[in-house]
């Protein structure tokens, strides 16, 4: 009966569980065969299980139901063990506390026989003492009156033993402390004496903190306890307000003036920077500092006008501050801005920004001071730097002028020239880096950021100088002389030009727009485009190429008119081979070549004809043809019509075009240039037999070998026919040589 009662409160539990879990019951007719199922029926499982399996099946399965029943055993008792442990734990816990209540109740028991001892001793002193609390309390008072009698007695010796000992706080403070009985019992016989005396001295007293806040080696400390202590003593504030505004307007004029006459040594300018700086905060600004703050601990804010008079005195010494300031920075940093000249100059600026803000933030004021001051130090800089970065540059081009040597590679050249001006750039722009860095307080505001970068750095250092330099090289090409540069400098310069023109100016404005953080491309604030830098750039290789072909083309005329000018033509002796001149021409032409093919591209070239000489043989017939002519009447031909159609169709050769940045452009204006000076010489010459058959070797020889420099074939074979042409016009015999002894003299 009791087993029938305890199955039905376990399942009574169970159900209860399963309600508070939320666990349903199923009533599928599989639960009967499930083994861990509240509703399982053994007999069934079994009768299922043999039916339904071989015996090797039933075997193996009562192996795992075994297996599982002592898996289960196994965690039972581990559980029950560790339950018991903890039931253990709890049970000596339980115990440890009513062992402690216990203890604590006893204390608590004795605390309370204490108080109620206490309270009966306290009850029975008061009932003792009531009888004497009044005598008590009339002895105290009288006490205390007694004592600040004597105190009234010894005021005016305590008072004067203050001020001679300059311990005037103590003497104010004496004084306040009996002033109020001193006027209600003034006119009492026993206080009037103390009261006159005390008077006398306060009256001292007050001359002696005057005295003090007047003088001029105050300190702002001792100055705030004088203004204090005049105060307390009844002294009129908007009077002592007034005065101290006085006082403190002549200290800082005195720091004004300090600071205009500051006189350095030493060669370090940046350091020189610093120093000056720090004296500049530790005086002026410090002081105008602590005047603000003084005046605000003295004085109430109530007192409209003499906190404006503060403000204005406090404005008006730092309006004359900054000029002093920016004066004294420009002229101690001189022209020479370095990058450690940089750096100090900042630092100072940035320490000079935060110290004034601090005194604006005490004049409750917005103002700009210390932006306008740095910025126009920076345009300064900025401008400074521009110009030494010229100074530099001319500096360097005078040298390369002076010191060229013509053997230098033209190519090798102008990586060191461009290298050697862009390196005087970079070192600039390191420089005013630093007024852009992250850790410079006022290079966080936005405005300033975009004044320095784009009109400063930008404008007048990069975009200025680079103009500037266009500008020198231009007027290298201008400079005649002996004081003129090397031909071959000229056209390393007109590359370097070109350079500019095509990458290295984009290049050094997107690195100012990096560094700066310009906006690619910005065209804001009048920004100069980059197209005027290259397209100055490119007029500047122009006029330089242009003063290289007239300087090498100058030298070549010239000899070829001293070899003209040196030899008589009418007495000529038969020629037997070329003539030195020409074939220095012809040397001189592969000089200009071989520099001009290292520096440009080869250019276009017009079709040549496949055989060059056979033009000589053309020419030399229509020659021998002319000679023929010149033996025939008026009547057959007009040799003045035909001199004139020569001249018409020479006039049409362009010699002062455009020069193209090409390797066959600038030889070939050369080349023009040389054979028609080459021209005009023949034509101021009359020849013999002899002279013509000389120039026409020496034409031959040009032809033989010029055609592998120019571009316009065709227009060289009509210079050199028209030199001939001009020297058979001026020879009194003209017979011209038969082309195969030409051809020998010039082989030979």
């Amino acid at each position: 009966m009791s087993k029938e009662l305890n199955e039905n409160d376990k399942r009574k539990r169970n159900n209860l569980l399963s309600q508070y879990y939320g666990i349903t019951e199923e009533k599928d007719v599989e639960n009967l065969f499930d083994v861990d199922g509240k509703h399982f029926n053994a007999d069934a499982y079994v009768d299922k299980l043999v039916q339904e399996t071989s015996l090797k099946q039933l075997i193996d399965k009562e192996q795992e139901l075994v297996r599982e029943i002592q898996s289960l055993d196994s965690e039972m008792q581990t559980l029950v063990y560790e339950n018991y442990n903890k039931f253990i734990l709890a049970t000596d816990t339980i115990r440890q506390m009513k062992s402690d209540f216990k203890t604590m109740e006893d204390e608590m028991e004795k605390l309370v026989q204490d108080m109620s001892h206490i309270a009966t001793f306290a009850n029975n002193i008061s009932s003792n003492l009531q009888d004497r609390r009044q005598q008590i309390t009339k002895l105290s008072n009288i006490h205390e009156l007694l004592k600040n009698l004597q105190f009234l007695f010894d005021l005016p010796n305590k008072l004067k033993t203050c001020v001679e000992e300059n311990n005037y706080s103590l003497a104010v403070k004496y004084y306040a402390k009996s002033e109020q009985v001193l006027q209600d019992f003034g006119d009492h016989p026993s206080f009037s004496g103390i009261q006159s005396d005390c008077k006398e001295i306060v009256e001292t007293l007050r001359k002696c903190l005057k005295v003090q806040f007047s003088r001029a080696e105050v300190t702002s400390q001792e100055l705030e306890e004088s203004a204090s202590l005049l105060c307390k003593l009844g002294e009129s504030s908007t009077d002592l307000a007034r005065e101290f505004l006085e006082i403190n307007k002549v200290r800082l004029e005195k720091d004004l003036e300090d600071l205009s006459s500051y006189v350095w040594s030493g060669e370090n300018n940046g350091e020189v920077v610093l120093i000056f700086i720090e004296k500049c905060c530790n005086t002026a600004l410090n002081n105008v500092a602590l005047t603000i703050a003084t005046f605000n601990n003295i004085f109430p804010s109530t007192i409209l006008k003499h906190n404006e008079g503060m403000n204005s005195m406090a404005t008006d010494v730092i309006n004359q501050l900054c000029p002093i300031v920016e004066s004294k920075i420009v002229e101690i940093i001189g022209f020479e801005i370095s990058e450690a000249c940089c750096l100090s100059v900042v630092a100072a600026l940035d320490k000079f920004h935060r110290r004034l803000l601090a005194v604006q933030r005490l004049l409750l004021v917005d103002k700009q001071w210390s932006f306008t001051l740095i910025t126009e130090i920076a345009r300064i800089i900025s401008y400074r730097s521009a110009n030494a970065l010229v100074i530099k540059w001319t500096s360097e081009l005078q040298g390369w002028r002076d010191s060229w040597n013509n053997d230098n590679q033209p190519h090798g050249s102008v990586k060191f020239i461009e290298g050697a001006l862009v390196e005087h750039i970079h070192r600039a722009f390191v420089a005013l880096t630093a007024f852009v860095g992250n850790h410079v307080t006022f290079s966080q505001d936005s405005q300033f950021r975009q004044t320095f970068g784009r009109r400063y750095v930008r404008e007048e250092v990069l975009v200025l100088s680079l103009r500037k330099l266009s500008t020198m090289l231009a007027n290298l090409s201008n400079v005649t002389g002996k004081d003129s540069a090397s031909p071959t400098l000229i056209l390393v310069l007109s590359r370097v030009a070109i350079d500019f023109s095509q990458n290295l100016a984009q290049s050094l404005l997107s690195l100012i727009e990096e560094q700066f953080d310009i906006p690619v491309g910005f065209q804001g604030d009048h920004l100069t485009p980059i197209s005027v830098i290259t397209l100055d750039f490119k007029q500047t290789s122009q006029s330089l190429l242009q003063s290289y072909v007239q300087s090498e083309s100058h030298v070549l005329v010239q000899m070829i008119r001293k070899s003209m000018d040196s030899r008589d033509w009418l007495t000529a002796s038969e020629p037997r081979s070329v003539r030195p001149v020409i074939k220095r021409v012809l040397e001189e032409i592969s000089r200009v070549d071989s520099h001009a093919a290292q520096l440009y591209e080869e250019g276009s070239r017009k079709e040549r004809s496949s055989d060059s000489s056979r033009r000589t043989h053309h020419s030399s017939s229509r020659m021998q043809q002319k000679s023929s002519w010149s033996s025939l009447g008026p009547s057959q031909l007009d040799s003045s019509l035909l001199n004139n159609i020569q001249k018409l169709f020479s006039e049409r050769i362009d010699l002062s075009g455009t020069v193209e940045p090409n390797k066959g452009s600038v030889v070939m204006a050369i080349i023009k240039i040389c054979l028609k000076g080459f021209l005009e010489c023949v034509r101021l010459k009359t020849f013999g037999k002899y002279g013509i058959q000389q120039i026409q070797v020496d034409c031959y020889y040009l032809q033989l070998f010029l055609w592998r420099f120019t571009f316009d074939e065709n227009l060289v074979h009509s210079l050199l026919d028209e030199i001939l042409s001009s020297a058979v016009q001026r020879c009194l015999e003209p017979v011209l040589m038969e082309p195969g002894v030409v051809e020998l003299i010039c082989e030979r």
